[in-house]
């Protein structure tokens, strides 16, 4: 669902993210006073909220599809390489200072979990433990739920060898779900993103999968990921 809630916490998401990708690797250009004297030279007519949607645009082109909302939303009828589309309702002005000045005025998250709780926190998700057990470059999964691909990123960003693009099938409906699933690559400084399904979806996958599915999950996620591992062959 997408409203004036829903685009705001888009926002504070995608800012809380892009913070800890450009703290892990500073360009300068992104935050901080160099950015700021940069904007304030060229801006002219231009709002905040004009600044936070060209960030978001330039992380989207360096992570595909993990920034823009047309993933969050699940915007079908946007182009793959159009992170926003027609119509879509950006903030408004003053609504997006006071998100720039809330999110800048934090520390940025300094490892994945940490991100990761950044953004569910943008959507007031609650996440929990779930366990994902080990997970190897063979393994192929099918996840839903918040607290399961908020576990199933921080073990990805501690194992050795494993390809999230390749490996991780998302089920996530809601876009507060979605944009776990969706900065994922961006999260683990990857190319490749995970397959983002929503309940909907009917994509199917090869090779058997094991199912993490976590309470907190979509009614509809959960079955569609179940009955994504039952197609595939379920293991574990």
């Amino acid at each position: 669902m997408q409203n004036a809630t829903s685009i705001r916490a888009y926002y504070c998401g995608a800012l809380a993210a892009l913070r800890h990708v450009e703290a892990r690797r500073p360009t300068g250009r992104r935050f901080g006073a160099d950015a700021d004297a940069r904007w304030s030279s060229f801006r002219g007519d231009l709002t905040t909220a004009d600044r936070i949607d060209l960030l978001i645009r330039d992380a989207d082109a360096q992570w595909p599809g993990a920034f823009g909302a047309r993933n969050v939303f699940a915007r079908r009828a946007v182009a793959e390489d159009e992170p926003f589309g027609v119509g879509w309702q950006p903030l408004d002005p003053v609504d997006a200072e006071d998100v720039w000045r809330a999110e800048t005025s934090r520390s940025a998250a300094t490892d994945v979990r940490a991100a990761i709780d950044a953004v569910a926190a943008a959507w007031a998700l609650t996440l929990g433990t779930t366990a994902v057990g080990a997970i190897g470059p063979a393994d192929k999964l099918v996840v839903a739920g918040p607290s399961a691909i908020a576990a199933v990123l921080a073990a990805f960003s501690v194992g050795q060898d494993l390809d999230w693009g390749d490996q991780v099938v998302v089920v996530a409906t809601p876009p507060g779900h979605r944009q776990l699933g969706a900065l994922g690559a961006a999260l683990l400084n990857v190319a490749t993103p995970a397959l983002l399904l929503t309940s909907a979806d009917t994509t199917s996958t090869s090779g058997k999968r094991r199912v993490i599915v976590s309470d907190d999950a979509d009614e509809g996620d959960a079955r569609r990921a179940r009955e994504l591992g039952t197609e595939a062959g379920v293991t574990g």
